[in-house]
C-alpha cells in the first residue's frame, strides 16, 4: 500500500492538452506508463516538508502579485531514458526560457524562497516515467508554450499532485530581428543616383 513520504511544493507549468498527448506518445514510445496529468515543468522546488504549510500559498502569492511575466518557448527535442526513467530535454537556445526562471527567482528570493536542487542550474525537461529503461535515445519535434505559472503541492509516495495557485503569464516577447543587415547595402564603387543621371 502506497504511503504519504512528504509534502513537495515547486513552481512549474503544466502541458495543454495538445501537448500532453505528444509528450504521452513519446512516453508510450520509451515504454513508460505516468499518466499524463501529472506530466510538468519544473522551475524551482521552493519547500519540502512532513506537514502541510498553510501559509506557502499566501506567501507565494504575494511574490507573484502583479507579476508581469513573459513567457518563452519551450523546444522539447530529445527522449532519453536509463534507470532512473525517462524524460523529454529540450535542445537548441533557451535564453526566453532562462530569463524567465531567473525572474521567477528574483521575485520569489524576496520573500525568503530560495530554489532547491538547482546545484547544476536549471535543466528544463518533462519526466515521462519512472519506470528503468535502457534504450536508445530518439528525436521529437516539439514546441510548447506555457500560459500560466502554477505552485504545484506533490504528495511524494502518493503520486498525487494539487494545483495551490496560478499566475497568468504574458506571451512571449517578440524575437528582435537584424533588419539592417538585410538591407542591400551598394558595393564599393557602385554610382550614386546623382552619377548615374550625369552619365
Amino acid at each position: 500500500m502506497q504511503a504519504l513520504r512528504f509534502y513537495r511544493h515547486f513552481i512549474g507549468c503544466r502541458p495543454d492538452p495538445v501537448t500532453r498527448g505528444k509528450l504521452a506518445a513519446a512516453g508510450s514510445q520509451a515504454g513508460q506508463h505516468l499518466r499524463a496529468d501529472l506530466y510538468h515543468l519544473t522551475f524551482c522546488v521552493i519547500a519540502e516538508s512532513r506537514e502541510r504549510d498553510p501559509s506557502l500559498p499566501g506567501r507565494v502569492g504575494q511574490a507573484f502579485a502583479g507579476a508581469a511575466l513573459n513567457s518563452a518557448p519551450i523546444p522539447f527535442g530529445r527522449v532519453v531514458g536509463g534507470p532512473l526513467g525517462a524524460m523529454a530535454r529540450t535542445i537548441g537556445r533557451q535564453d526566453a526560457l532562462q530569463d524567465l526562471y531567473q525572474a521567477v527567482v528574483r521575485r520569489l528570493a524576496r520573500y525568503g524562497f530560495e530554489p532547491m536542487h538547482r546545484k547544476s542550474g536549471f535543466r528544463p525537461h518533462a519526466t515521462l516515467g519512472h519506470a528503468a529503461c535502457p534504450f536508445a535515445r530518439f528525436d521529437i519535434a516539439l514546441e510548447w508554450i506555457p500560459d500560466e505559472l502554477l505552485l504545484i503541492e506533490s504528495e511524494v509516495g502518493l503520486t498525487r499532485h494539487n494545483v495551490l495557485g496560478r499566475w497568468p503569464l504574458l506571451p512571449p516577447r517578440q524575437a528582435r530581428f537584424d533588419f539592417a543587415a538585410q538591407i542591400e547595402r551598394p558595393t564599393t564603387g557602385a554610382a550614386g543616383p546623382a552619377r548615374r543621371s550625369a552619365a
